[in-house]
């Protein structure tokens, strides 16, 4: 989460101030990372979930069984766990979120705190009340604005909303202990410091890419006057909107004032642009004919295209491909790798090949003969790309085509145990190939710091994420949302 991104912060404090704010009074503002937390790391959240009374009209009236866990129905009912977190789920993300998504969500948590529950009582976990007092302070419900338990407030609620912060309270500690004990990862100093010497030993990397960018203009030419169709061209500036009610009320407006198309596109920080016929697939056929018969100055809409409505003023009517604008050419090679890939691989096996005879001397002077770029791929230890305590390729690979090429076990391994200075041969990579020289090992101590720093915390994490996984992929759990969520709806109509 991003509020955990500061080295200094101390994890074991942070872990404790989130769970206290995770759970205070539905009018306190939330972060993001706080709003993204409890939706993703729902197993180590504490937050107090009152009766549902009101929420919505949604399945209020229902009991319907959507699962189980080990023989247990996980089921939406007045007064259970799921229908409880539905509430609080809708009371907090209801403005951004539609309701199946809550529903789902508030599902899969009571799978889990079921299956944790279950956990508890076979190890004979006791809740006293003395536990959960301090689970109720803690929380932060009854805490004033300072973020100090208040006994004023306290008081000052009713004893049935008492009960419930009480019963909710309870009703978690179970499931909340049970991750606290399986989660808490004790590593040894030994093993930190391996992995943080691996993460401070690593290389950087250059290389030159033959994709589609580097398809040769002569080519890219002839291919599209071979087929000219998909590049005959507009120039047009567009506005667009989410609805199609905003779209007309917008176009009405241009109609009766056509300087508000100029003024809403300068507002927009839109500019007129270069567009294919290939580009505009998602209009419908009668649309993309009305654009192209219409004459400069026209303004053209609203048209759907995908899930926003445009309007479009014709900067410059229609034309024949012009295979003299560069801008042109870039459109049509990228239409190629799309479409023909095989010949940009084609080119790219044979021009990479020829580079990496001229650049076994010197790769930076055969890239400037060539007129190609060297990609520079910054500091990254010897890591295939499965551990979070590493570096990946996929991370500081801006280009993304060696982070590509290394998913081949082989390359990868020669990539990290090669000479300095090895001109490796080409490799594919995507629909093109590469060539890349190898750069010296050398060490970061601000990886080995970062990696002490981070590891205890991401190992929870991991820990966490592992029993979440453990839990939802177990035969035990027989899960039935989406077909009687369905159902349902269905039978609602």
């Amino acid at each position: 989460m991003s509020d955990t991104e500061n080295k200094n912060i101390d994890f074991n404090k942070a872990k404790e101030v989130s769970s206290a704010q995770k759970a205070k009074k539905p009018h306190t503002k939330k972060s993001f990372a706080w709003w993204a937390g409890v939706i993703v790391l729902i197993l180590i959240s504490i937050t107090f979930i009152l009766p549902a009374t009101g929420v919505t009209s949604f399945f209020v009236n229902s009991s319907i069984e959507f699962g189980k866990y080990n023989g247990t129905p996980i089921a939406y009912e007045s007064g259970s766990y799921m229908y409880n977190q539905f509430y609080n789920l809708y009371m907090q993300y209801g403005a951004y979120m539609d309701q199946n998504s809550l529903l789902y969500q508030a599902y899969y948590n009571a799978v889990l705190n079921e299956a944790l529950t279950q956990k508890a009582e076979a190890a004979g976990l006791y809740v006293s009340d003395e536990m959960v007092n301090k689970a109720i302070i803690s929380s932060g419900y009854y805490n004033n604005e300072d973020g100090v338990f208040d006994e004023n407030i306290y008081n000052e609620t009713g004893v049935s909303q008492q009960t419930a912060v009480y019963n909710s309270a309870k009703e978690q500690i179970p499931a909340t202990t049970v991750v606290s004990d399986i989660s808490t990862v004790v590593s040894s100093d030994a093993e930190k410091a391996f992995v943080a010497s691996m993460a401070s030993t690593g290389r950087t990397f250059d290389y030159v890419a033959f994709d589609y960018t580097a398809y040769p203009d002569e080519l890219t030419a002839d291919y599209a006057q071979s087929n000219p169709q998909p590049f005959s061209t507009i120039q047009a500036s567009v506005l667009s909107f989410p609805s199609q009610s905003e779209a007309e009320t917008a176009f009405a407006e241009i109609q009766a004032d056509m300087s508000s198309f100029s003024t809403r596109l300068e507002e927009a920080g839109n500019e007129s642009t270069l567009l294919c016929w290939y580009e505009l697939s998602d209009l419908a056929e009668a649309d993309r004919d009305s654009l192209w018969s219409s004459s400069r100055g026209a303004v053209c809409g609203p048209f759907q295209n995908g899930s926003s409505y445009e309007i479009y003023r014709i900067d410059a009517s229609a034309s024949q491909p012009d295979l003299s604008s560069e801008a042109l050419l870039d459109k049509v090679r990228s239409y190629i790798n799309s479409n023909d890939a095989s010949l940009i691989t084609e080119y790219a096996q044979t021009a990479s090949q020829a580079f990496y005879e001229a650049a076994q001397t010197d790769i930076d002077s055969a890239a400037a003969e060539y007129g190609l770029e060297l990609h520079n791929v910054a500091f990254t230890p010897a890591s295939n790309g499965s551990s979070a305590f590493l570096t990946a390729l996929s991370a500081s690979d801006s280009y993304g085509l060696l982070s590509s090429a290394s998913y081949d076990s082989s390359y990868n391994k020669s990539l990290f145990s090669s000479a300095e200075g090895t001109v490796l041969a080409p490799q594919a990579a995507g629909n093109g190939y590469i060539v890349t020289r190898v750069n010296a090992e050398i060490e970061d101590a601000s990886q080995a710091d970062f990696t002490n720093t981070f590891y205890d915390y991401v190992n929870t994490s991991l820990a966490q994420n592992d029993l979440q996984n453990a839990i939802l992929s177990s035969p035990l759990f027989e899960d039935n949302f989406y077909t009687v969520l369905i159902e349902s709806l269905i039978n609602q109509q």
